[in-house]
């Protein structure tokens, strides 16, 4: 597929051709799980065949050691690149807590070991920390984009997080102008060409784009950066992450002079981040709170409280005509809020009343909000109704109202099985990586009313 003249932005900047890009694949119905794909690398559909002939290749047959990004639709290139006994490396995400985590083949691991393999968690579990004085030697780079253009140039979500890795390998000696780099995309993110002029000295190109049913080598190759510009990164993002301090004070030892941008690096992430503040401030804003049983009866003591304390400095003050007056509308506002707190209950019980399946999740860290739930949560495509959240006992509760069954399919199980498949090797909060911080889910007996905590009010 291939978009039209009409459909190409007219605005010329990096982030106007990824928002057609991501808008495009959503239209047409081109993305797999997650399905929002916009901030994402996409996981496009036909990711595994595109993997399948990438892996077809003489430069991924013959390389041993391939760094590879932690993106969904380059989870197949993982697969394939560890059943083809071949170490791999993936960065950390967003480089918080180092550079890489290097997993090596595992001797007689069965394909399924190996597609839990390479999975992010899997990764995690099984990788080794690589920090930057590693002396290893990257054969093969395979990077996710957003869009690429024939004549190489690559657009990446817009963090800078592949651009600031290739260029700590780079510093680390671990690639070189030869490295090849491929990138694996649908086809209609493949255009013919991108503006040159809305790239920079630090933009990583691609040598080959391999699509589920083209293989395209740029020829001429487009230069790599060759060492970590300092003059484009802040101080703050360089705080952010530890390798860059690090690397930052290497070069400061060697005597070279380092010079700081002053102003903040991440302009399109300002502007990206800033307007899902505002999107989320006006979501939140609008929403209104349905307090739980214990809430109601605490405002409803709250505002009898407030009656009787604006009652009593009155009536000294007012006459006997005007007490009358006044203890009647103080009497119709104690009404007025028992009316509104018995609504509520109402709603409350009605609510409850409808959950048809319960979840339950242990072995919560005792670190993780529930913001942290909500957001793990949305990842994979998962909307409770209502989280009974008892995070202090490590553990909470999913409800789930009105369970769809496909009536074409009788003998088809409700969504229960995939919402537990969904749920499996969560990890939330927790950067050990250890299989043991994983959430355990189940299905939940009924709970109580009085443990039913109202989401909207944490």
């Amino acid at each position: 597929m291939k978009m039209t003249e009409e459909q190409l932005p007219q605005e010329v900047t990096k982030h106007s051709f990824r928002q057609k890009v991501w808008d495009y694949l959503m239209t047409n119905d081109l993305v797999n799980f997650p399905l929002t794909v916009h901030d994402r690398i996409p996981n496009f559909k036909g990711a595994a065949e595109a993997a399948q002939r990438l892996a077809q290749l003489d430069d991924f047959k013959q390389a041993k050691v391939i760094k590879i990004n932690p993106d969904k639709p380059q989870e197949p290139v993982r697969f394939l690149a560890l059943e083809a006994n071949k170490e791999i490396l993936v960065p950390i995400p967003k480089l918080k807590s180092g550079l890489f985590v290097h997993v090596t083949p595992v001797a007689g691991a069965s394909k399924n070991e190996l597609r839990t393999l390479s999975k992010i968690h899997g990764l995690i579990v099984a990788g080794k920390p690589l920090g930057i004085d590693s002396k290893i030697k990257i054969d093969l780079v395979v990077l996710g984009s957003v869009c690429v253009s024939r004549d190489g140039y690559r657009l990446g979500k817009g963090k800078g997080f592949a651009d600031l890795e290739f260029a700590m390998m780079m510093r680390m000696g671990a690639v070189t102008q030869d490295t090849i780099v491929i990138t694996t995309v649908h086809d209609c993110q493949v255009f013919d060409s991108l503006p040159p002029q809305i790239f920079k000295e630090y933009d990583v190109p691609v040598d080959i784009i391999v699509t589920p049913t083209q293989t395209i080598i740029v020829n001429p190759k487009l230069k790599k950066p060759s060492c970590i510009i300092w003059h484009m990164l802040s101080e703050r993002r360089i705080k952010s992450m530890q390798v860059l301090q690090q690397l930052k004070e290497m070069d400061e030892k060697e005597g070279k002079i380092v010079t700081l941008k002053e102003e903040d690096s991440d302009i399109e992430t300002q502007k990206s981040n800033r307007s899902h503040y505002i999107k989320n401030k006006r979501r939140f804003k609008a929403r209104k709170p349905v307090s739980s049983v214990n809430d109601v009866n605490e405002e409803g003591e709250k505002q009898e409280v407030k009656a009787n304390l604006l009652k009593k400095r009155t009536s000294n003050k007012m006459k006997s005509g005007d007490d009358n007056v006044f203890s009647n509308k103080v009497e119709e506002k104690v009404e007025s809020n028992d009316k509104n707190m018995q609504r509520r209950k109402n709603l409350r019980l009605k609510s409850k009343s409808q959950v048809e399946f319960s979840l339950k999740l242990s072995n919560i860290s005792s670190g993780v909000r529930i913001r942290d739930l909500k957001n793990a949560l949305l990842e994979r495509g998962i909307k409770p109704n209502e989280i009974t959240w008892l995070g202090h006992r490590g553990i909470c509760y999913l409800h789930f109202n009105k369970l769809r069954k496909n009536s074409s399919l009788p003998d088809e199980p409700i969504q229960v099985d995939s919402i537990m498949a969904n749920l499996q090797q969560l990890c939330i909060g927790v950067s050990s990586g250890n299989i043991n911080d994983f959430i355990t889910v189940k299905p939940a007996k009924s709970i109580s009313r009085i443990e039913v905590t109202d989401v909207s009010s944490v």
